[in-house]
């Protein structure tokens, strides 16, 4: 079954992995005029204790955020790259469909009654 956003708005979920590793996903739609787009959303891939130049100071290995969407845009953060890259925002399902593509761990999702969430 397709994705919709209506599947994604307000889906929140954190997994821990035994390698020290994390996912956490938090994706809302809003109305606030600091997210243009009408999502606030973080896709973060990372590491539970940092340790560059393979994660950034935050632990983060990979991660998507509109932050500061009013501002700057949309986000990509790679380590070892303290700068971030700021991207096209593709609609919501797209970036969603990105990111899991890009990370080497089991995708879960608003559908997935599988796995640990926090």
């Amino acid at each position: 079954m397709a994705l919709t956003p209506t599947d994604l708005d307000g889906y929140a979920r954190t997994d821990v992995y035994e390698d020290e590793t994390l996912i956490r996903v938090s994706v809302r739609q809003t109305t606030d005029t600091a997210y243009p787009s009408g999502w606030r959303y973080t896709l973060h891939y990372g590491a539970l204790t940092p340790y560059p130049p393979e994660t950034l100071d935050d632990g983060t290995i990979r991660r998507y955020d509109n932050a500061h969407e009013d501002t700057r845009g949309h986000d990509l953060h790679v380590a070892p790259d303290p700068d971030p890259e700021i991207i096209q925002f593709p609609g919501m399902i797209d970036l969603y469909e990105r990111f899991w593509s890009e990370v080497p761990k089991p995708r879960f999702g608003p559908s997935d009654d599988g796995g640990e969430s926090s």
